[in-house]
């Protein structure tokens, strides 16, 4: 065998070398050990979290930041994934997760890290995740939102998913009644009023819907000196309100129009209208592109009777159902008609059953998927009650049913449903020496509850209760209660229970009452209402935020 020379022996020790620690030999070994997260902000199962965090994980060791995007590192709402960058500081080995948007009130979230992420030798993190809740919101002080000297009424509010929000209300001008309008922004406040109908003869009860957009209808019920008539008014953020146009076709009086927006911005709105023999149920469509079909509004009701009090809700799709009181002769009953884009109007169909007496004041709610709740009274001749129905597009409407079992009246029911499919129901009823607002919930799962009483003052009577659901469940329900001597404002939270109820105004010159209320999909809300100072009712607002 042939001597190495030096240089050949130095270079063999040193492969010898390196092949040993590349399998681990000579003592050494490479990095195997998996990394792992040493902190988090915020840390597991926190709570008030401020909504503008930025949740970020510290890595134990050095991280390949490439491993670590908006893929391998995401935060989640519920279900619903949050749209959010990602960025890593290889010096702090900090990865922070920055959302698009502001975080919603009283909501858990979680962050999740996948096994994609890896350190530098190539090791995978095992799979982290952790979870914290956002603090929630708190009334504001209450604001006069109009400042004419005429008396004001019938406040409506609707509001979009960044929180702008439209009021709309009547006014008189000292010789008839106009429509007004005030928006308001997150970042700027409340507006100034102004007049959005067509400066014609006495308008009356204003309705609004807003897009996500932005972009909003206002429709309301206005005479021509000889006939009222249904109109329309459409806001949008880059040109404000564009001018009034009638919407209804048929002669005879309109009265008392409502309206929905689908998330392409298609509207459908509803009234019933006199053809000179009976109140009738009607329709029309507006869409972005082709505006309202003025000469083609449609009946959509059965025609057996006098039919009034129509509500509408449309879902994420532009399919709509609308409910209303429709008498067949003898009483008053709850009936329904469905709505898509492709098929039109369909058939109007009863939705209870009970013939002891009449049903009324039907309202409805439907969620992302189509599936809708309508709540009414009905009479069993001894006492309202409040009674609900399901619809699902799979199978139509299923069995009325009564939701609460109290003794003494309950009347004026209102639904809201969130994005999961549940639903809260308020009303007030009567327990003998004052009218409450109770309140109950449905689950997909497991129906309706139990329910129960959301306010306890017992000064004087609570009434015409209204309310909202966020996307994540949460609940505002607002009311006017008696004191004694005047009727104010009050509102209670819905977090997974009820909360104790507030005023959420103050001003004491006068009674306030008919508040309205909406909500944006984090949770902020405005509340509006009517308010007497002694001369005048005047239009006040509140913001939960």
């Amino acid at each position: 065998m042939h001597a190495l020379n030096p240089l050949s022996k130095i270079l063999l020790i040193l492969i010898v070398f390196f092949g040993l620690v590349a399998c681990g030999g000579g003592g050494g070994g490479s990095d195997t050990t998996a990394p792992q997260v040493s902190t988090t902000t915020p840390v597991d199962g926190a709570v008030d979290v401020d909504l503008d965090i930025n949740p970020s994980v510290t890595f134990n060791e050095d991280m390949l930041g490439t491993s670590i995007s908006d893929v391998e590192f995401t935060l989640e709402q519920g279900r619903t994934g949050v749209t959010a960058t990602v960025q890593f500081d290889g010096a702090s080995n900090i990865a922070t997760l920055e959302p698009a948007a502001t975080l919603a009130l009283a909501t858990p979230y979680t962050a999740s890290l996948s096994a994609e992420i890896a350190d530098l030798s190539g090791n995978p993190l095992e799979a982290f995740s952790w979870g914290f809740t956002t603090r929630d919101g708190q009334w504001q002080a209450a604001e006069l939102i109009e400042s004419d000297n005429n008396d004001a009424s019938h406040p409506q509010i609707a509001i979009d998913s960044a929180g702008n929000a439209l009021a709309v209300w009547q006014q008189s001008n000292g010789t008839a009644t106009d429509i007004w309008a005030n928006r308001f922004t997150p970042a700027g406040g409340w507006g100034t009023a102004g007049v959005i109908d067509n400066g014609m003869d006495d308008a009356s009860r204003p309705q609004i819907a807003v897009d996500s957009a932005g972009n909003a209808l206002a429709v309301w019920y206005q005479s021509d000196g000889t006939v009222t008539d249904i109109w329309a008014n459409r806001f949008t953020p880059a040109d404000g309100w564009l001018g009034a146009e009638m919407i209804d076709s048929a002669p005879g009086n309109a009265i008392s129009a409502q309206i929905a927006f689908d998330n392409a911005g298609n509207a459908l709105a509803v009234w019933y209208q006199d053809d000179g023999t009976q109140d009738s149920i009607w329709a029309n469509r507006f869409t972005p592109t082709g505006g309202w079909d003025s000469t083609n509004a449609v009946m959509i009701g059965a025609g057996l009777g006098n039919a009034r009090s129509a509500q509408i809700a449309i879902d994420d799709s532009g399919n709509a159902l609308a409910v209303w009181e429709e008498s067949d002769g003898t009483r008053f009953n709850i009936r329904a008609n469905r709505f898509t884009p492709t098929g039109g109007w369909g058939t109007a169909e009863l939705i209870e059953t009970d013939d002891l007496a009449g049903a009324f004041g039907a309202r409805i709610a439907i969620d992302n998927a189509g599936n809708a709740l309508a709540v009414w009274f009905q009479d069993d001749s001894t006492q309202f009650n409040i009674w609900a129905n399901r619809f699902t597009p799979a199978d139509g409407w299923g069995s009325a049913e009564m939701i609460e079992a109290d003794t003494g009246d309950a009347e004026v029911p209102q639904i809201a449903f969130d994005n999961n499919g549940n639903a809260l129901a308020v009303w007030e009823q009567d327990d003998g020496t004052r009218y409450n607002i109770r309140a109950n919930r449905f689950t997909p799962t497991d129906g309706w509850g139990v329910a129960e009483l959301i306010e306890t003052d017992n000064a004087g009577d609570a009434t015409a209760a209204q309310i909202v659901i966020d996307n994540s469940g949460n609940a505002l329900a607002v009311w006017k209660q008696r004191d004694g001597t005047r009727s104010n404002i009050w509102a209670n939270r819905f977090t997974g229970s009820w909360g104790s109820a507030e005023l959420i105004e103050t001003d004491d010159s006068g009674g306030a009452d008919v508040a309205q209320i909406a909500i944006d999909s984090t949770g902020n809300a405005v509340a509006v209402w009517r308010q007497a100072d002694g001369t005048r009712n005047n239009i006040w607002a509140n913001r939960f935020e």
